[in-house]
């Protein structure tokens, strides 16, 4: 017997285009590689800087254009980066670690709120400096 064949064009559904919506789990995973990324990039930066200290005139000059006002903001970025990293690795460690992955959004959440507070309590010196700065 033959295979039946269909001699009408099929017909396709078309399905409604959805946007993917980036849920903890996937901004957890975002966040973080664009952490580590940031922090090697700071990394490769603070090496090519240290080249400096061979010349004590030149170490002075870079110091010195420290206490700038871009520099408070970088610094700040930097420390809110190695927060989240740090806070973040912690709840990855925890997940493989001890088995914690049915409170993931959970854990995601209460360790956000931890490094918020951290990077608050710990970036005030860089958002005080920037403050005084401008004068207010």
């Amino acid at each position: 017997m033959a295979l039946d064949t269909i001699d009408a064009p099929a017909k396709f559904e078309r399905k409604a285009i959805r946007p993917y919506r980036v849920r903890s789990g996937m901004f957890a995973w975002m966040a973080h590689r664009l952490s580590g990324l940031a922090l090697v990039g700071y990394l490769v930066v603070h090496i090519w800087g240290l080249k400096a200290l061979s010349d004590r005139d030149a170490y002075n000059e870079l110091i010195s254009s420290y206490h700038g006002a871009i520099f408070k903001v970088g610094e700040f970025m930097l420390w809110a980066a190695v927060v989240y990293h740090m806070i973040n690795g912690l709840r990855i460690v925890l997940i493989d670690f001890l088995g914690w992955s049915p409170h993931q959004k959970r854990l995601f959440w209460t360790l956000g709120a931890v490094a918020v507070l951290m990077i608050i309590a710990g970036g005030y010196p860089s958002i005080y400096a920037l403050i005084k700065h401008f004068g207010g």
